[in-house]
């Protein structure tokens, strides 16, 4: 089926054909007028000095009847020409929302909402004082969120200020990201860096190293301006690629380095390829002071493991389990993904069913996202995906049994092109959130990236300032690691000192 729209501003079309795709994911969107489309909608705004009013009509040729809906967005008087055209936007998306579920009957669990930090709308609102009465209608009636989804975002929030009091005060502090950006087999849906092991066998000492004058720069910046870290979180990758000595030469270098930490709340090992855990690199993250590891399986269906690139089988997943179990890890997380290629509901059923035996303290629950780069992406088209209903129906299903064992969700996000416009959600046991993820997710504050690939995000007071991107691939990494580092330390001045702007 085609589907035309004649669209009031062409600034909005990319989030139109978004929202139209939830509704109409396999049918073609054109923005001109077709003779032959079945469905022809019209959007435009109306301006005044303190609003904008939204209008959409749908037209349905094969029938001949039509739908109107319209929403008007108040603007503060004075407002930038950017946020009338944000307001107008967000006006046109919820009016022409209105008409197509009216079209179809369905209702989308976000509404319009298609950013990644939905939770960042409550804890604005509750900043400005605003009581959860007030938070419920205006997600309601501003984004068309359903009311599950209210209910969670809600009950996050209040959970996040009882894990983290000072949610609102910590942009005084920083949290430190080190990516270590090789892995054993490049997973067909991910996209962050993860370079072979042939060239972790390469570039590995010279990585090391410049990594070292990295931790050295930053540290002594932290430790003269006397910032405090808050929690320290390895990725990748796969920061368990390395060998056990190289591992522990990171361990010595963040200790000699980054300051305070006995006080640190958190210090996470994304150890997630299960095939990279030995009793060897165990033995190092427990002596030096990691209390949450994560142990991945993503799914325990086997003939998955294999089309997604994991390189191991489920066996191994539960033999690593009890290996970090043994040694007296606080905190072990394991993710799952849902929806992922050829899987149906008694796939993950099944990997519930592993994941409950082995009894993890938080799990996290990940819907499938067909990111631009990722394999899974480009290559679609060889992939047999579930139906976003059963996805749904996966999604619904995970977290009543995750809230049946005693889990609770402690944080979400979402992505671009995530299946069946979903979330992805963090369960723990009590006192088992993580704070790392808290903090990133809420952007309370500036996250330090040192390593492959990682990023540093600036914030003060909850704005966003600006990102300082490491290299990726190893040599460029190596090559560029001083000169990023300068431009990082001039833009940290920027935040925490006064007066060095």
């Amino acid at each position: 089926m085609r589907i035309a729209i004649d669209l009031g501003n062409p600034k909005y079309q990319s989030e139109t054909e978004r929202l139209v795709h939830l509704f109409f994911e396999e049918d073609e969107v054109v923005f001109e007028e077709q003779a032959d489309a079945a469905l022809f909608i019209r959007t435009w705004t109306e301006e005044e000095p303190a609003a904008v009013t939204a209008r959409a009509e749908l037209h349905d040729r094969r029938d001949g009847r039509s739908r109107t809906s319209f929403f008007t967005k108040g603007i503060e008087p004075g407002a930038a020409p950017n946020i009338r055209v944000k307001r107008g936007k967000s006006a046109t998306l919820r009016a022409l929302h209105d008409v197509l579920e009216q079209l179809t009957g369905e209702h989308h669990p976000w509404g319009i909402l298609f950013g990644v930090r939905p939770l960042k709308l409550v804890h604005n609102l509750r900043e400005q004082g605003r009581d959860n009465a007030y938070i419920r209608e205006k997600l309601r009636t501003e984004h068309a969120i359903s009311e599950a989804r209210i209910d969670l975002l809600l009950e996050i929030a209040d959970t996040q200020l009882e894990t983290m009091p000072d949610l609102y005060e910590i942009d005084r502090e920083v949290s430190i990201y080190v990516g270590i950006p090789f892995c054993p087999t490049h997973c067909a849906y991910c996209t962050f860096p993860a370079y072979s092991m042939e060239d972790k066998a390469t570039y590995a000492p010279s990585f090391l190293e410049a990594l070292e004058r990295e931790f050295a720069a930053i540290g002594g910046f932290l430790h003269e301006q006397n910032i405090p870290v808050t929690s320290v979180y390895l990725g990748g990758g796969t920061p368990t690629s390395l060998k056990a000595p190289e591992l522990e030469r990171v361990m010595k270098a963040i200790y000699a380095h980054i300051p305070n930490a006995k006080p640190w709340r958190e210090f996470t090992v994304e150890a997630g390829r299960p095939d990279t855990i030995t009793p060897e690199r165990v033995e190092v993250m427990r002596r030096y002071g990691v209390n949450r590891i994560s142990v991945n399986p993503q799914t325990f269906k086997a003939e998955t493991l294999k089309t997604i690139g994991r390189g191991h089988t489920p066996d191994i997943v539960d033999k690593r389990f009890h290996l970090v179990k043994e040694a007296g890890f606080e905190n072990i997380n394991m993710d799952m993904i849902l929806g992922l290629p050829g899987e149906d509901l008694d796939d993950v059923r099944h990997t519930r069913a592993r994941i409950e035996a082995l009894n993890p303290d938080s799990v996290t629950v990940h819907t499938m996202s067909f990111k631009r780069t990722a394999v899974v992406n480009k290559e679609r088209d060889q992939y047999e995906i579930p139906h976003t209903r059963i996805v749904r129906q996966m999604m619904a299903e995970t977290a009543e049994w995750a809230r049946g064992l005693g889990y609770h969700p402690y944080y979400v996000y979402r992505q671009k092109d995530i299946l069946g416009n979903l979330e992805n959600v963090g369960y723990a046991k009590p006192g088992m959130d993580s704070i790392y993820n808290i903090a990133i997710m809420e952007e309370r504050q500036t996250i330090i990236g040192l390593g492959g690939g990682a990023s540093s995000k600036l914030y003060r007071k909850g704005e966003f300032l600006r990102h300082i991107y490491n290299a990726k691939e190893p040599k460029a990494y190596v090559d560029t690691v001083d000169a990023v580092t300068e431009k990082k330390l001039k833009a940290l001045r920027e935040v925490f000192v006064p007066h060095s702007v």
